[in-house]
C-alpha cells in the first residue's frame, strides 16, 4: 500500500510539472493543449527490431499525454528511418510542410545523431565487429554539432516559444566483440556528449545511457537489429516525461542572464548538483572535493571495474561519493594521500590539476606568468595546460589565485569549456 501510494503520489507530480509546459490561455481556468512534433531518425518513427513500424518512444509520449487531457495534436510525420542531422536540417530548411508543423508546435522531440556515424561505419561480421575510423569519426562529430546548433536556430526563428527536448542514445552494439565494446562505449557516450553540448543553449537534452546501461541486450533483443523492443520505447518515453517535467525546476537563485545559467542548468538536468529545500543552488558557495569527484566521474568515460581502496581515512566505503574517490584517484586524476578533505573547497589550482589530468590537456610552451607561482611550484604544469587551451585564465591583478576556493558557477563554466574542447578535437 506504501509503495502504491508513493507511485500515485510520483504521477500526479509529474503531470502537475508537465503542465508548466502548456502555454496560459486568456481565461485562467484554462490552457491550451499541447501541440506535439516528433523528427529525427527511426527510432522517433518507432522502428521495431524486426524493422517494422510501430509506437516508439514519441507514440508512447503521445499516448501519455493523451491520457492526461494535455494533447491536441501529434505528428511523427518527418521522422524517417535513417535520417542523418544534416537530413534533419535539409528537410527544415526546404520542405514548406514541415517549417509549417514547426511553427504549429509547442512541443519539439527530436532524435538524430548516430546515423551520422553509422554512415561513415563498416560492419565486419567475420569478425564481429565495427570498422570505423577515428579521425572520420571526430569530424564527422563536429559537423553533427554544428548541424544541431543550426537546426535549433533554424526552429527558434520559425518558434521562439516552443520547448524542444534531444533525445540521447542508448549502447546499440551489445552483441560485438567484448574486445571491442569498451571503446564502442566511449563512442557512444562522446556522441551523447556532444549532442548535449551542442544543444544546451536551445533545448533540453534528454540522457538515456544510464538508464539502459552498458548491456542493452534485455531491449535490443535482434543480433542483428540496433532498435528496440517495446520495454527499450517505454524506457525512453518515461525519461522523456521525466526530463519534460524537471526541465522546469529552476534555481531560485540562478537570475536570467546570470554569467553561469546554461552551465548550472546543465549540472542541474544531468542530476550532478541538486537544488536543496529553498530551491536554490548557491552559484557563488564554493564547490567542495567530493562534489568535484562525483560530477568528474559521471562526466568523463570510465571502466566499470572495482577499484582498490585508496585507503583515505575520510572517505570510508560508506561515503556518498567513495566509488568516485577511488575511481579517480586510481586514474591519476586525485593525489592518494592521508586524507581526501572531502569536504573541503576545491582551489583553482587543485582544480586546475584534476581537470587536465582528467582531460588529457597538454602543457607545451613557455609558463606563462603569474604572480603566484613559479617554475618549480607543483601546480605550474597543470596551470600551464589548462591557460594554453583558454580553460581558466588569471585575474586582472596578475595572479592566477592558485589558493582562492572555486566557486559552483566557476567549475560549471570549466566544465563546460572542457568538455565543448574535448569534443572539438
Amino acid at each position: 500500500m506504501k509503495n502504491f501510494k508513493k507511485r500515485a503520489w510520483s504521477l500526479v507530480f509529474v503531470f502537475t510539472l508537465l503542465m508548466g509546459l502548456v502555454v496560459p490561455s486568456a481565461s485562467a481556468n484554462s490552457v491550451e493543449p499541447i501541440q506535439y512534433l516528433a523528427l529525427g531518425d527511426s527510432l522517433a518513427a518507432g522502428m521495431t527490431p524486426e524493422k517494422g513500424i510501430s509506437s516508439g518512444y514519441a507514440d508512447l509520449t503521445a499516448k501519455y499525454l493523451k491520457e492526461q487531457g494535455l494533447l491536441a495534436a501529434y505528428s511523427k510525420e518527418f521522422a524517417i528511418p535513417g535520417y542523418t542531422t544534416q537530413n534533419v536540417l535539409g528537410d527544415l530548411t526546404a520542405k514548406s510542410e514541415l517549417r509549417e508543423a514547426v511553427k504549429q508546435a509547442n512541443l519539439i522531440t527530436i532524435s538524430a545523431g548516430a546515423n551520422d556515424l553509422l554512415k561513415i561505419a563498416k560492419a565486419d561480421p567475420e569478425n564481429n565487429i565495427l570498422i570505423l575510423d577515428p579521425d572520420a569519426a571526430k569530424l564527422t562529430l563536429q559537423t553533427l554539432a554544428k548541424n544541431y546548433m543550426t537546426i535549433l536556430q533554424t526552429i527558434k526563428e520559425l518558434n521562439p516559444n516552443a520547448a524542444v527536448y534531444i533525445l540521447g542514445y542508448y549502447f546499440p552494439f551489445p552483441y560485438l566483440s567484448d574486445e571491442q565494446k569498451p571503446q564502442l562505449i566511449e563512442l557512444t557516450k562522446t556522441l551523447n556528449q556532444t549532442i548535449q553540448l551542442a544543444t544546451a543553449k536551445d533545448a533540453t537534452f534528454v540522457p538515456l545511457y544510464d538508464t539502459f546501461g552498458d548491456d542493452t541486450k534485455k531491449y535490443l533483443p535482434n543480433p542483428e537489429n540496433i532498435h528496440p523492443n517495446e520495454e527499450g520505447y517505454k524506457l525512453m518515453s518515461d525519461a522523456l516525461i521525466e526530463t519534460m517535467a524537471k526541465s522546469k525546476t529552476k534555481a531560485n537563485d540562478l537570475p536570467k542572464g546570470h554569467w553561469a545559467e546554461k552551465e548550472l542548468n546543465l549540472l542541474l538536468a544531468n542530476k550532478a548538483l541538486h537544488l536543496d529545500e529553498k530551491g536554490n543552488i548557491y552559484p557563488e558557495w564554493a564547490i567542495t572535493r567530493a562534489e568535484v569527484a562525483a560530477i568528474l566521474y559521471n562526466s568523463i568515460p570510465m571502466t566499470k571495474s572495482i577499484p582498490a581502496n585508496p585507503g583515505y581515512k575520510d572517505v570510508p566505503e560508506t561515503h556518498p561519493a567513495y566509488m568516485a574517490v577511488a575511481k579517480l584517484t586510481e586514474a591519476g586524476i586525485f593525489t592518494k594521500s592521508e586524507s581526501f578533505n572531502p569536504n573541503a573547497p576545491l582551489t583553482r589550482a587543485q582544480l586546475a590539476k584534476v581537470i587536465a589530468t582528467a582531460f588529457q590537456l597538454k602543457s607545451d610552451g613557455p609558463v606563462p606568468f603569474y604572480k603566484d607561482i613559479t617554475a618549480s611550484y607543483w601546480g605550474t604544469p597543470y596551470i600551464n595546460a589548462i591557460t594554453k587551451n583558454k580553460i581558466m585564465l588569471g585575474y586582472t591583478n596578475g595572479k592566477f589565485g592558485v589558493n582562492d576556493s572555486t566557486t559552483r558557477a566557476q567549475f560549471a563554466v570549466v566544465l563546460a569549456r572542457v568538455q565543448a574542447n574535448t569534443a572539438n578535437k
